[in-house]
């Protein structure tokens, strides 16, 4: 008799959660001026996990989450930005907020106000993604929002020097868990 080779009580590891979401991604110049802020942040919260500025970004829509990457939800995605245009606008990112898990709580550079040309163009995007099947996944509610870092339970927030963002564009973003680099599947531009 013979067995298959390997460990039978070895445990497989989870497959890597694969995330897809739109997204606005701060130029190199201001990304540059929230990585300074970061560092001025890191004495006031001592053992957080600090986000690498290569993967800053503020969240429009987030698609949801898979073990692999599922095409058909990226063509639908791709298909739903196609042809929608956004007048310019700004985002000014001027308080600090934590958000999501109370355990550990994502520490946020946040905008107390939306523009009307932001909310305008979130809005267009979010009809045109629930026309593409993604209602489930759609969020009702818009707070701009850049994650800094994750930190411990109940930190301290407030007001901050403002970082304003002036995006040229939009883009559909794949992630995976526990890789470095996001993966780009899309750039639309936003009017001048």
């Amino acid at each position: 008799m013979s067995f298959p080779q390997g460990n039978l009580f070895a445990q497989s590891s989870p497959a890597p959660v694969h995330r897809l979401f739109f997204a606005l991604l701060p130029s190199g110049q201001e990304r540059e001026r929230l990585a300074d802020l970061a560092d001025l942040l890191h004495p006031a919260f001592l053992g957080a996990r600090w986000i690498r500025p290569q993967r800053y970004h503020l969240t429009l829509h987030y698609l949801g989450e898979s073990e692999g990457r599922r095409e058909a939800h990226v063509q639908a995605a791709q298909a739903a930005a196609c042809g929608l245009e956004a007048e310019a606008f700004a985002v000014t990112l001027d308080h600090l907020r934590a958000l999501g898990n109370p355990a550990s709580p994502a520490l946020t550079l946040a905008a107390r106000e939306v523009s009307a040309p932001l909310e305008a163009f979130w809005r267009k995007l979010q009809a045109a993604l629930i026309r593409a099947g993604f209602k489930q996944h759609i969020g009702h509610g818009f707070v701009p929002h850049l994650t800094l870092g994750y930190v411990q339970p109940g930190p301290a927030t407030g007001a901050v020097v403002p970082v304003t963002l002036r995006p040229q564009a939009f883009h559909l973003v794949h992630s995976v868990q526990g890789q470095a680099d996001y993966e780009i599947l899309g750039t639309w531009p936003i009017a001048a």
